[in-house]
């Protein structure tokens, strides 16, 4: 639980180190932004290891690519999100990956969803309804839209972890996830004309959120082994909270009052769903 609350904590720095540096040059590529967090990420990653870089390549089975290029891809969105809309609202976007891990379980784990759960997976959906829906405030139903998608990706890439994780280490698990960030950031830089970062002050925070990011990956792995998942996906929503907190400290980004409404429904089933499909679980285990 301290670990994931740790990695949610650290999860939100990255956030709002990124929404900064959008906003002190906001031509700044998303891709650009995901391929230097993604580089600073993978060497603080090689420093971690000390030179075992066996620990790090694993046993380079299927599972570890699949998280490497869904984690990549909701990178991008998230990053893009970011840049487009408030930090914590991103944030908010990004963590219905918990609605569509419930959804997509019993087809790609075989686990069957509990009753209950689907009753917190339909609040999880009143809640993306105010977040999503177009204000006409800023009338961005494309970052919305693109937020919604980083929430997508993540959950392929925490299904991912699941299956790598009963053979990987941690190091492994985030080592697939940078290695092959890095170069599709690149190429998607290139492709789309992005700009790259030249401001010293927009680099540092790149590099903010690239440590920050390190630290809380490997804490998210070992709590994800150390701890029953739903305890600790649970204790993951505390994420958006944080990053909305600090984005209106730092960037002065305060969410209006149908989205903080949204927020607090999707809190609240975030954390709901991880804790009724474990406790379904452990019925069904003594029965």
């Amino acid at each position: 639980m301290i670990r994931m609350i740790g990695a949610a904590a650290l999860f939100a720095v990255m956030a709002i180190f990124v929404g900064a540096a959008h906003e002190r040059d906001p031509s700044l590529s998303m891709f650009a932004a995901s391929a230097w967090r993604s580089a600073i990420n993978l060497i603080m990653l090689i420093i971690v290891v000390k030179g075992n870089f066996q620990l790090l390549f694993g046993d380079r089975r299927p599972a570890l690519w699949a998280r490497g290029v869904l984690g990549a891809g909701s990178l991008f969105t998230y990053f893009a999100a970011i840049a487009l809309l408030s930090a914590g609202e991103a944030a908010f976007l990004n963590q219905t990956s918990a609605v569509w891990v419930a959804v997509l379980a019993p087809w790609v784990l075989g686990e069957k969803t509990p009753r209950m759960v689907w009753f917190a997976i339909a609040g999880s959906l009143i809640g993306m309804a105010l977040l999503v829906h177009p204000r006409e405030v800023d009338g961005d139903g494309l970052g919305r839209f693109i937020g919604l998608a980083s929430g997508m990706f993540a959950a392929g890439a925490y299904l991912s972890i699941r299956a790598a994780g009963r053979s990987n280490p941690p190091e492994a698990i985030v080592f697939w996830f940078t290695i092959i960030g890095v170069p599709l950031g690149v190429f998607a830089t290139w492709a789309t004309g992005g700009q790259w970062p030249r401001d010293p002050i927009v680099i540092l925070h790149l590099f903010g959120a690239g440590i920050s990011a390190t630290f809380a990956q490997l804490l998210m792995t070992q709590a994800y082994r150390s701890t029953r998942a739903g305890v600790v996906a649970a204790a993951s929503a505390a994420g958006p909270l944080f990053t909305t907190a600090l984005g209106a400290i730092f960037l002065g980004q305060i969410p209006d009052p149908r989205s903080r409404l949204g927020m607090a429904i999707l809190a609240i089933c975030a954390i709901l769903l991880p804790l009724l499909a474990e406790r379904q679980s452990t019925e069904s285990s003594t029965a």
